[in-house]
């Protein structure tokens, strides 16, 4: 009897000590994409038209690109706590080690990372984090398998220069906008 109730106590310290309190950056998602003071959108390519002016090599790249996933809070007069306190919570999930950070950039009222989760060689998500004093915080995740981080900034270059037709996109655009908000 003793051995049993040894295994038991074992089993249930590993699974106690295996358990992530950590909330995911999914998790978060999730939990937040029904507030009402967050907009969330999940954005298919498929909205991404007028391809044909892409190279193999460039629709390669977009086709490794499963959806977009937005989560953002626009600024209002009265809910800079409420982004305040999801910019420690986001800053705070980011600090996993599974988020490698690529770069980041700070200008004025504005702030810019951008993480990446699985290897250099085959990313599995893309985070964009930004916040602007002026009109809030957001953060992007690019979902896809085994995206090529160069290819991908070959793509976004594309999209500068035009070679995608972002028109599927407009209405999202105007979503985020705080003067709609």
């Amino acid at each position: 009897m003793n051995f049993f109730k040894c295994i038991t106590l074992l089993g249930t310290v590993l699974l106690l000590m295996s358990c992530d309190n950590n909330q995911s950056l999914q998790e978060y998602y999730v939990d937040n994409q029904g507030d009402k003071e967050f907009v969330a959108v999940d954005v298919p390519t498929s909205l991404f038209a007028n391809t044909e002016k892409l190279t193999v090599d460039q629709k390669k790249t977009l086709e490794t690109v499963k959806k977009i996933n937005i989560l953002a809070i626009p600024k209002k007069r009265e809910n800079q706590t409420k982004i305040d306190a999801e910019k420690a919570k986001i800053i705070n999930i980011l600090k996993d080690e599974k988020y490698q950070l690529l770069m980041k950039y700070g200008g004025g009222n504005s702030k810019m990372a951008v993480y990446y989760t699985g290897s250099e060689e085959a990313v599995d998500e893309i985070i964009v984090y930004g916040e602007d004093e002026m009109k809030g915080m957001g953060i992007a995740r690019v979902l896809g398998d085994n995206m090529n981080p160069s290819d991908i900034l070959q793509l976004v270059r594309s999209l500068q220069k035009g070679d995608i037709d972002m028109g599927g996109l407009e209405g999202i655009s105007k979503m985020l906008s705080s003067d709609q908000m």
